[in-house]
């Protein structure tokens, strides 16, 4: 029998197309004609797109991805729009001119994830798709594991806190402070957490 894998479960994840049925995609475009091929693409692929132009001051509806038109004509409504994005916003793909080397800064300061050239092509537009997609998904668990990892440290300040007051007012050993705390967070049937802020609050 073969031994288990060391790598974590997320590290062997790969993105699949099936990942794109059903995603929900925001096109921040003019209602012209590309426009028209550009959500053709996106049906085509399985998107659900839904069009909006002018560029909003921020997002309203609920959206997987962004792809968000890049023109120096449109830079304070970009900007404005940027300004609104949270660590967990929808990730954007900017629309751009070929070459056009004006709207860098701007595709910069957008938080862009992805870039499609104009022409815009079904293949290039499936691959930023697939790619943004999975880069905010694995940008989320990263987030959630950094907030459990700090709740867990806040939890664990706490309980230090509480034995370092029982120690001190009580004339507790660590031992004793420690088994205190937990009979409390027993007999309450509240969290070590939370019992050792009430002891917190009763010694401060």
């Amino acid at each position: 029998m073969s031994a288990p894998s060391s790598r974590p479960a997320a590290a062997s994840a790969k993105p699949t197309l099936r990942e794109l049925n059903g995603l929900r995609v925001l096109v921040l475009h003019p209602r012209d004609a590309e426009a028209q091929l550009l959500v053709s693409h996106l049906r085509r692929i399985g998107c659900t797109p839904e069009q909006q132009w002018p560029i909003p001051e921020r997002i309203t509806t609920d959206t997987d991805v962004v792809l968000l038109t890049i023109e120096e004509g449109q830079r304070e409504a970009v900007q404005t729009l940027a300004q609104s994005f949270s660590e967990l916003s929808p990730p954007v793909i900017g629309i751009v001119e070929y070459e056009n080397p004006a709207t860098l800064q701007l595709v910069f300061e957008s938080g862009c994830a992805g870039v499609i050239e104009r022409p815009i092509r079904p293949f290039g537009l499936l691959t930023q798709l697939l790619l943004a997609r999975t880069a905010w998904k694995q940008h989320a668990a990263t987030l959630a594991q950094i907030r459990k990892l700090q709740g867990r440290y806040a939890a664990i300040s706490k309980v230090t806190m509480a034995k370092t007051l029982l120690i001190a007012r009580e004339g507790m050993t660590e031992n004793e402070a420690h088994r205190t705390i937990q009979a409390r967070a027993m007999a309450s049937r509240a969290s070590l957490e939370d019992t050792a802020q009430a002891i917190i609050n009763e010694l401060s």
